[in-house]
């Protein structure tokens, strides 16, 4: 229903019970006392967002036609105090004047709230105030990603009926209700919020498979960053529970793949034409990790057109996917001989798979010795990206030592392995460290519960990877991965990315040789996951640890 008045920020049960609360995070001090399970708070936002009861509606109405004779400066005072009522259709193209264009519909700017008349400078309620929630839905996903100027381009390039629409819908849709759920829960509104999502999913996918039909829909930038917030989508749905290749985000990840290779690199060598590449690329290589397979066998070619009109700051998102490249190529060809339990190819290969990593490991660390970066945003998230390749990379590397140590023909002494080995443990923990000493500049709770921005979800977004990998492998220490669930358990409790809380363990066939090097006792045993409690049952807060 809609608010009349100024929404209480107490907890619900205080609420409903009609006691002064005291806010207290996570549980308010008055449940604690009585012993009450506190069940948390609502926000002001969340209000815009309710599907409205129609017996209210005419309450309301009754009341403005009673109070008509007001002055039109009360009038305009009194509705700036209450959030708009909203329904569950879209508003006519009718309430917009004939002069407005794509951008006044849906791209109103705080500015714009408050205009006057050029005769006697009264005040003029705009149309905004009265639009369905979805008008905002665009400035939603817009603010979400204020660093990417590319979408922010395309948005303003495109109709408004067009796939990247529906994409903002269906996308501010599911954050806003993840992001409430706690009240959406209190109000029964779950599943027709649920029901309203699956209609723009569907409105959605109808989209991009009627625009990729066209000759140059695959060229089309509004088709790509529409299949870039589909996979983001998934990650705020929390899909990514397996790695099985039909689950959505894996789907949307080898549409992205699809699009680009249709693309081919041409179009790369423009600098102003290829901002869309590297947020789909990243994408791609991530999706490469997680399976253990090969980056596209196009990567290179696509980096170096790249590499030929390189903008200053794309340099080290750059040379940190030429790394991964490399890492994902050792990494499947070690899946390959663990799989098969292949002693003689682990044989063979071993000094060209560690001399691979190797050479990949030096040629960036040069690049990073030799450049100075300026702070942008680009830097902190390919940094834990490296980190994160690092982490998965020499895990991965730690257990085929594991395996050689078993094998009497090994191309190098026992001594050697062992030492290999130690040496995969420390890079492992050390490149843990360093993803989580980046946490306090970018996922910060109390700053985000001072001001719930929506900027603050992209960088919860990209930490999902990289803290997964620290919760996920049992090399890293375990004050490690209990720092990794309770910032995955933030992500999920508190900026609405279901992913952050389903997150799995990875079960492998490779042979119990692996587990780990021979003449070691059982205490040495990496591959044992650790005893730690799942992201979902923290949120009490992040408090950052330290080697």
């Amino acid at each position: 229903m809609p608010n009349t008045g100024k929404p209480s920020k107490d907890c619900h049960l205080c609420r409903s019970r009609r006691v002064k609360c005291d806010l207290g995070r996570p549980a308010c001090q008055r449940c604690i006392k009585y012993g009450a399970q506190c069940p948390g708070y609502r926000n002001e936002q969340e209000l815009v967002f309710r599907n409205a009861n129609p017996a209210n509606l005419k309450k309301r109405k009754k009341l403005a036609q009673q109070q008509g004779s007001s002055t039109a400066s009360d009038t305009f005072a009194s509705d700036l105090s209450k959030p708009s009522p909203t329904n569950t259709t879209y508003s006519s193209t009718s309430e917009f004047s004939e002069n407005s264009d794509w951008t006044s519909r849906f791209m109103t700017s705080t500015s714009d709230v408050v205009s006057t008349t050029s005769f006697n400078n009264s005040l003029v309620v705009p149309q905004s105030l009265h639009q369905h929630w979805t008008a905002q839905s665009i400035p939603i996903l817009l603010n979400v990603y204020s660093t990417l100027e590319f979408l922010h381009d395309i948005y303003h390039e495109n109709n408004y009926d067009g796939p990247l629409v529906w994409a903002a819908h269906l996308f501010s849709r599911t954050y806003v209700t993840n992001l409430k759920s706690s009240t959406a829960v209190h109000k029964e509104s779950v599943p027709e919020a649920e029901q309203e999502i699956g209609t723009y999913l569907g409105k959605t996918l109808s989209s991009v498979h009627v625009a990729l039909k066209s000759p140059d829909g695959a060229l089309r930038d509004d088709v790509l960053a529409t299949v870039w917030i589909l996979a983001n989508y998934e990650l705020l749905m929390g899909s990514i529970n397996r790695t099985e290749p039909m689950s959505p985000w894996h789907l949307h990840t080898r549409g992205l793949y699809s699009i680009l290779k249709t693309r081919g690199s041409k179009w790369l060598k423009n600098e102003n034409s290829r901002a869309g590449f590297w947020p789909a690329f990243n994408m791609v290589q991530v999706q490469c990790l997680l399976t253990n397979i090969e980056c596209p066998p196009e990567s290179d070619e696509w980096l170096d057109a790249i590499r030929e009109t390189m903008h200053p700051l794309e340099a080290t998102a750059l040379h940190v996917s030429i790394f991964i490249n490399v890492i994902a190529h050792v990494q499947a060809r070690i899946q390959t001989i663990l799989l098969n339990a292949d002693y003689a190819t682990a044989s063979a290969e071993y000094h060209d798979l560690v001399g691979c990593m190797s050479e990949a490991e030096e040629e960036l660390m040069s690049f990073f010795r030799c450049n100075h970066f300026p702070g942008h945003e680009l830097d902190p998230y390919m940094r834990n990206m490296y980190f994160s390749t690092r982490v998965k990379a020499y895990h991965l590397l730690l257990i085929f030592v594991n395996f050689l140590t078993h094998h009497i023909g090994a191309p190098v002494s026992l001594e050697v392995l062992k030492a290999l080995r130690l040496r995969c443990i420390e890079t492992v923990q050390t490149s843990a460290q360093e993803i989580l000493n980046s946490l306090p500049s970018t996922l910060d709770p109390k700053a985000f519960r001072r001001n719930p921005s929506p900027k603050t979800l992209f960088d919860a977004l990209k930490l999902i990877w990289p803290l997964t990998v620290i919760y996920v492998f049992p090399t890293t220490l375990a004050h490690q991965q209990e720092t990794a669930a309770e910032a995955l358990a933030i992500i999920g409790r508190e900026l609405g990315v279901r992913q952050a809380l389903k997150v799995q363990t990875f079960e492998t066939n490779f042979p119990p040789e692996c587990r780990r090097p021979v003449d070691m006792t059982g205490e040495d045993d990496f591959l044992k996951p650790a005893a730690i409690p799942r992201p979902a049952q923290r949120v009490q807060g992040f408090q950052g640890t330290g080697v």
